[in-house]
C-alpha cells in the first residue's frame, strides 16, 4: 500500500507541474502576442503618474508662495508685490480682506457669515443676534450666537426662550455644556 500511495502522490505532483507549465506557456504566448500594447499601457500609466505628481508639486509650491505672501502682507500692508500674489488666490485674498476689515469686498458665503457674526456679536443686541440666526445663508457659528441670546433672555427673565435656544445648540458643541451651566446656575451679569 505504501508504494501505490507514493505513485499516486508523484502522479498528482506531475499533474500540478504540468498544469503550471501550461499556464506559464499560455502567459508567455499572451505576453508575446500583446507585447506592444502592454508596454504602451505601462508607459501611459507612468506618464499619468509623473504628470499627477508634477501637478501636485506645482500646486503645493503655488500654495506655499501664496501663504508666504499673505504673511508678508499681514506684516506690511503696503507690500504691492505680496498683494498681487495673494490676489491670485481668491480664498486667501478674502481672508486678507476679512483681516483688514474690508467686509464689503468679500464674496465668500462663509467669510460673509464670519463677518456678520463678528458684527452681531460686537453689537450684542438681541435683534442683531436673532437676525444672524434667522439668516438662512449663515450656516456657521450659530451655537455661540444661541448661547449669547440665552444670556440675554435669562437677563430678561425669559427662561422658556433661553431653554428653547439651548435645545437648538448642537449636542457635540462646547456651548451645549456652557448652556447647561448657564441654565442650571443662572449665571448672568
Amino acid at each position: 500500500m505504501g508504494i501505490k500511495d507514493e505513485i499516486k502522490k508523484d502522479t498528482e505532483e506531475l499533474k500540478q507541474d504540468e498544469e503550471l507549465l501550461v499556464k506559464v506557456f499560455k502567459l508567455e504566448k499572451f505576453i508575446k502576442k500583446y507585447k506592444k500594447p502592454l508596454i504602451g499601457g505601462v508607459v501611459v500609466l507612468a506618464i499619468i503618474f509623473v504628470g499627477y505628481k508634477s501637478y501636485d508639486y506645482i500646486q503645493t509650491q503655488k500654495l506655499i508662495k501664496a501663504n508666504n505672501a499673505l504673511d508678508k502682507l499681514l506684516k506690511n500692508p503696503n507690500d504691492k508685490q505680496a498683494l498681487e500674489i495673494v490676489k491670485k488666490d481668491k480664498k486667501l485674498y478674502e481672508l486678507y480682506l476679512l483681516n483688514q476689515g474690508k467686509y464689503n469686498e468679500i464674496k465668500s458665503k462663509d467669510l460673509a457669515a464670519i463677518k456678520a457674526y463678528e458684527l452681531a456679536m460686537k453689537k450684542g443686541t438681541k435683534e442683531a443676534l436673532e437676525n444672524y440666526l434667522l439668516n438662512p445663508e449663515y450656516k456657521i457659528l450659530k451655537n455661540p450666537v444661541r448661547f449669547a441670546l440665552m444670556r440675554i433672555y435669562l437677563q430678561e427673565n425669559n427662561r422658556k426662550k433661553a431653554e428653547s435656544l439651548f435645545n437648538e445648540i448642537d449636542p457635540n458643541s462646547k456651548f451645549k455644556q456652557l448652556g447647561v451651566y448657564l441654565l442650571h446656575y443662572g449665571i448672568v451679569k
